[in-house]
């Protein structure tokens, strides 16, 4: 759906990928297959983040293929995750920089609006691009939406000196304007219980065995996202909420050879 450049991780992944299980029909793809691979993949020095991340791609290739040749696949990805979690197979990273994958996020939201609701899929929809906390999202108001400059006002932010007062309006960007214009008209944009949404996030990653993944998590996404799509510190900052970079950089999960497509650019 897009390129992937020869000197990223991705494509190193989708070469690990086609290594191990290129020669398997797609339409045989088994749960043992992907347990053999993440065994292989363990005993070649990949710890469970690295292959977690794996599976994810994996997940978000066999979902487009089916899109694209208009195939009928079982959904062996999220057969397998539940066993590979258990066996310790996959999980999460030391250092709290976990960012969930295309593919888990694919699978929580369509969670989500089956067993839970539109709403609570279509928060996780909007945390992402605006890199809002839970608590920031479901407290936005329609009063406080300028639509003509495509704007939001989120009221006390977070600050470790004064959150009371520290308003802050943010543009809405990458699809998070459309979606907020979605949403039914009333007092709260997101008319839900913060601790709920935590609730559901968590039943969601249980059920589809998702390892080690927070709400807040997709807070670190968005921000990693905005610095890869080329926005400078202080555009970022504007999204974010951050008022300096020693802060904000934790938030960040960019790669050296990202770099290279900037120099590209210009």
């Amino acid at each position: 759906s897009r390129p992937v450049s020869d000197d990223s991780t991705e494509h190193y992944t989708l070469k690990a990928l086609k290594r191990w299980l290129g020669p398997v029909e797609v339409g045989r793809l088994a749960v043992s297959d992907l347990v053999g691979y993440a065994e292989a993949r363990k005993e070649a020095g990949a710890g469970p983040y690295t292959v977690n991340m794996d599976i994810g791609k994996l997940g978000t290739v066999l979902r487009l293929t089916a899109a694209h040749l208009k195939l009928q696949l079982r959904d062996v990805v999220g057969e397998a995750r539940p066993l590979l979690n258990h066996m310790g197979l996959i999980g999460g990273g030391g250092k709290r920089d976990r960012r969930p994958s295309e593919d888990e996020i694919v699978r929580l939201i369509d969670w989500l609006e089956v067993n839970r609701g539109k709403v609570y899929a279509d928060v996780v929809r909007f945390a992402i691009p605006t890199a809002l906390r839970r608590g920031e999202v479901v407290a936005l108001r329609w009063a406080d939406v300028d639509a003509k400059k495509k704007l939001v006002l989120v009221r006390d932010r977070k600050d470790p000196r004064q959150k009371l007062g520290n308003d802050q309006w943010i543009p809405l960007l990458n699809g998070a304007w459309e979606l907020l214009q979605a949403q039914p008209k009333g007092d709260l944009i997101f008319p839900v219980h913060p601790q709920t949404v935590s609730k559901y996030f968590k039943q969601a990653c249980d059920a589809l065995g998702i390892p080690d993944l927070h709400f807040h998590d997709l807070r670190h996404d968005g921000i990693s996202r905005l610095f890869e799509q080329g926005f400078d510190i202080p555009r970022v900052a504007m999204v974010s909420g951050h008022k300096s970079w020693n802060n904000l950089r934790r938030y960040t999960n960019l790669k050296p050879e990202d770099l290279h497509k900037f120099n590209d650019v210009k």
